[in-house]
């Protein structure tokens, strides 16, 4: 029987680590592209590798790419736009280029982009729900999404779904325990107006969501139903829609906390300058090409995300 292989671009990040885990269970062979030299796996279906030509065989059935240095992390001068553009635009290249070259064509390559692509509320009204379709913005972080998307494009023979993810909530990884810190020392309770989209999945709905489409994929790329969304398109985000100021009320009530200070946004637009936007503002987003799809979410609202990640 044919044990399917899986290519993974980031494998040693934050998502890239639970879907290894995933991926070895469900039975896949998993080839990890990491920079990290040295790596070495305990486990037969698990091999690292630094780059791509070193890759042993041409035998891959999908690939994943989440390749991209954090967005949150140091301050967006001109020199840190750059590394990120570059750490998603030419690892991306490099990636399609080499699968071009060696005519390798995996039944779909999953790469990540992010709901920072729908840019942000001028108004700060937050009234408009953004679906796959919703336009982006001439602003940094959606620019970033938006050439990162744009490379996939220039490789029409492959494949590809472009997965927008929301924050990703992950116990003891990732953004969550940044966001907790100042809760558990019963400090920040609102940021700016409070009233600002928090856009987020669990982290396990991220993996089941991506092996949900790699399942469709094995379908000769049929769809479970017409529909007018871009078929090839995937925000990943829960289904509720909620605020920063709702965040802060259920962790402070399932950590047994009563933050009380209330942090005006000019602190933050002072601290961080354009990067403020990540906290302060952005876009409802729902996934509505995935629930056309069937898929079901294990942790629809946030009050059953923090409950599993904090109990």
């Amino acid at each position: 029987m044919h044990q399917p292989t899986v290519l993974l671009t980031g494998g040693s990040g934050f998502i890239g680590t639970h879907l290894i885990k995933t991926l070895l269970a469900a039975d896949y062979k998993v080839i990890g592209l990491s920079r990290k030299a040295g790596r070495i796996s305990k486990s037969p279906n698990l091999t690292w590798v630094q780059q791509l030509d070193q890759i042993p065989h041409d035998r891959i059935d999908y690939v994943i790419n989440l390749a991209g240095e954090s967005i949150g992390k140091g301050r967006w001068t001109e020199t840190r736009k750059q590394q990120l553009l570059e750490s998603r635009v030419k690892t991306t290249e490099v990636l399609y280029q080499y699968l071009r070259k060696r005519k390798i064509f995996p039944k779909c390559i999953i790469s990540g982009s992010a709901v920072g692509y729908y840019g942000i509320d001028i108004e700060e009204q937050w009234t408009k729900v953004c679906d796959e379709n919703a336009a982006p913005q001439a602003i940094f972080m959606s620019e970033l999404c938006q050439r990162w998307e744009q490379v996939t494009r220039q490789f029409p023979e492959q494949n590809t779904i472009i997965t927008r993810l929301g924050v990703v909530l992950a116990e003891g990884g990732g953004i969550l325990p940044q966001m907790l810190r100042p809760i558990q020392f019963n400090l920040v309770n609102k940021i700016g107006s409070g009233r600002q989209p928090f856009v987020w999945i669990h982290i396990q709905d991220v993996i089941r969501s991506m092996l949900f489409l790699m399942k469709q994929a094995e379908k000769k790329h049929a769809l479970l139903e017409p529909t007018p969304i871009d078929p090839h398109i995937y925000n990943l985000v829960a289904p509720e829609k909620s605020t920063q100021a709702q965040f802060a009320q259920i962790a402070a009530r399932q950590l047994a906390k009563k933050p009380w200070l209330n942090v005006p946004a000019i602190v933050f637009k002072i601290l961080l300058g354009e990067q403020s936007q990540l906290i302060l503002n952005g876009q409802l987003v729902q996934p509505a090409a995935l629930l056309q799809q069937g898929f079901e979410f294990k942790f629809p609202t946030l009050k059953e995300a923090l409950q599993d990640l904090l109990a």
